[in-house]
């Protein structure tokens, strides 16, 4: 079934003719698929740097991948 959602705006012709709450769930789903990675970004940067440490990150990498998030 992944396949017949395609890319959001082009529909593959399998799943042309599906119905329009079919591309509507699709188009929800990527967008949520967006923005989570700017949320996990926000949680990860309210976090120490000890904490940050202890998993391996530094808070640079994390700032930068703020910045440069497409929104």
């Amino acid at each position: 079934m992944t396949a017949a959602y395609g890319e959001i705006g082009i529909a593959p012709a399998a799943s042309r003719g599906h119905g329009v709450v079919r591309r509507a769930v699709a188009r929800m789903n990527h967008t949520r698929e967006r923005q989570m990675p700017r949320y996990v970004n926000g949680y990860q940067l309210s976090l120490d740097d000890a904490s940050l440490a202890t998993f391996g990150f530094d808070r640079e990498s994390f700032e930068r991948s703020a910045f440069s998030a497409t929104l």
